[in-house]
Order: C-alpha cells, then structure tokens, then sequence
C-alpha cells in the first residue's frame, strides 16, 4: 500500500489550529502494477479552494461546514476533498 500523501505536511480538516491529514488516497501494489509501470502517480492534492473555506470569523479558512450542532451552515463538508493524478504509458 502507497499513502499518496504520506510527506506533504498538509492537511484536510482543522481542530482547535491545528491541522490533520485525515482524507487519503491510498492505492495497492495491484493497482499500480507488479513493475510499475502501467500506471504512474503524478501528484497527488487537496481541494481546498476558497469557497469550501469559512470565510470570516474565528474559524477562517477552515472547511466551511453543512452543519455546527444541529444548525445548517449552508458549507459542504468539515473535511477538504482529496485527488490524484495518475499517468498511463504507453
């Protein structure tokens, strides 16, 4: 198993400023061929752009959230969404 983001020192949700790596991609040996070859990992990334970000307030630039207890924030999640791109050659 490969962890695609297991030395960028980012992260993918908040708590109290502090932020951690909770949202992988992690794919097996299988997947990216016994040789490595079939396929590449090009980079992997978070998807945090600003309007998945709290805007203002003590919490800015967290994930803007759906909800805070019981109460709809209008957000998306509390956790930035994760991608990779992956080269096949030839």
């Amino acid at each position: 198993m490969y962890n695609m983001f297991k030395k960028q020192g980012l992260g993918t949700t908040a708590y109290r400023d502090g932020w951690s790596m909770f949202d992988n991609i992690i794919v097996s040996k299988g997947f990216l061929g016994d040789d490595k070859t079939t396929l590449k990992m090009y980079k992997a990334l978070i998807f945090n752009r600003n309007f998945l970000k709290q805007a203002e307030g003590s919490f800015a630039g967290y994930p803007f959230r759906t909800f805070v207890g019981g109460q709809y924030m209008g957000g998306y999640s509390d956790h930035f969404p994760v991608y990779m791109f992956l080269i096949k050659e030839k």
